[in-house]
């Protein structure tokens, strides 16, 4: 199970601070297949990116299996569990 609960993400551009994802709530069930849509500079890429451990979100919850991740592990040095 993943589940995403008020998920931020801000980035600094000169002196300004640009949100990318605003509060994200969402719920993967096991084996799910899903899409991920949406426009052009939506966050799209920068969700993902969180979900798989590339990136760090500024604020919220990302849970996996029970379990709420704040940093997750690099993809190559360890697994989650």
């Amino acid at each position: 199970m993943l589940k995403l609960k008020k998920i931020t993400k801000e980035y600094k551009a000169g002196n300004e601070r640009v949100k990318a994802l605003k509060g994200i709530d969402i719920e993967f069930r096991e084996n799910e297949f899903v899409s991920i849509l949406g426009q052009s500079g939506c966050g799209k890429t920068t969700l993902l990116n969180i979900i798989g451990g590339l990136d760090h979100y500024t604020s919220g919850d990302l849970i996996i299996n029970r379990k709420v991740y704040k940093r997750l592990p690099r993809p190559r040095l360890g697994h989650i569990s």
